[in-house]
């Protein structure tokens, strides 16, 4: 069976956790997130740029990305609590809140079926509870799938794809908690960040390369 802590130590000593660019742009739209006197058109063009970089509005017209980062701004208006606790049933509460909300502003695509937002929406809902969301996307889920096999962690029956995620995400983080706590994460002060970042490792399509060294910039 997979050695989850041993395999978290050794990805986090190489620093696969590390990315100093992308906790600087994680920084500024959280800012724009919670700082709510700030000037509304500025918030709306940070959480959007946010996006952009993790290409989650492509095919949107510009009217559509910033009506999307407006319902985004709204909810984290509205919250009530700062942490979910990282508890499952509340975080894919308010991330279904969050997917039917950006869903009424995202435009069908012209077959006429809803255009799939899970990975927008996780992201979006981080942006609310970076301490708590898992954030889904096609490497981390590949990756978790692997895992969930290899260790047997299976999800509850009968979920949508986001909520069966969150459940094994959850099972694998209680695992490498303990060498989350001990890193130094000066680069990725979010500690849900860090497995986050492994997974989009662990996840990608091309095989391991030898010759290259730690992703930390």
């Amino acid at each position: 069976m997979l050695d989850l802590k041993h395999l978290a130590r050794e990805l986090v000593e190489s620093g696969r956790h590390s990315n100093r660019a992308e906790t600087g742009t994680d920084n500024a739209v959280l800012e724009a997130v919670s700082q709510r006197d700030r000037d509304p058109a500025e918030r709306k063009k940070s959480v959007v740029d946010w996006l952009n970089r993790y290409r989650v509005l492509m095919g949107l017209h510009t009217d559509c990305r910033t009506l999307i980062a407006g319902e985004i701004i709204a909810f984290a208006d509205e919250r009530q609590e700062e942490s979910l606790h990282r508890d499952k049933n509340r975080i894919v509460y308010e991330f279904n809140e969050i997917e039917h909300r950006i869903s009424k502003v995202t435009p069908r695509p012209k077959k006429g079926k809803e255009r799939a937002v899970t990975s927008l929406a996780s992201k979006a809902l981080w942006c609310c509870y970076p301490n708590d969301v898992p954030i889904f996307d096609r490497n981390a889920a590949s990756a978790l799938r692997v895992i969930s096999r290899l260790c047997h962690l299976a999800p509850e029956p009968n979920q949508r794809e986001y909520a069966r995620f969150v459940d094994v995400w959850l099972q694998v983080y209680s695992e490498i908690e303990p060498v989350v706590a001990q890193a130094v994460l000066c680069d990725c002060p979010y500690k849900v960040r860090v497995l986050d970042r492994l997974l989009w490792y662990l996840g990608q399509n091309d095989f391991y390369d030898g010759s290259v060294g730690s992703t930390a910039a």
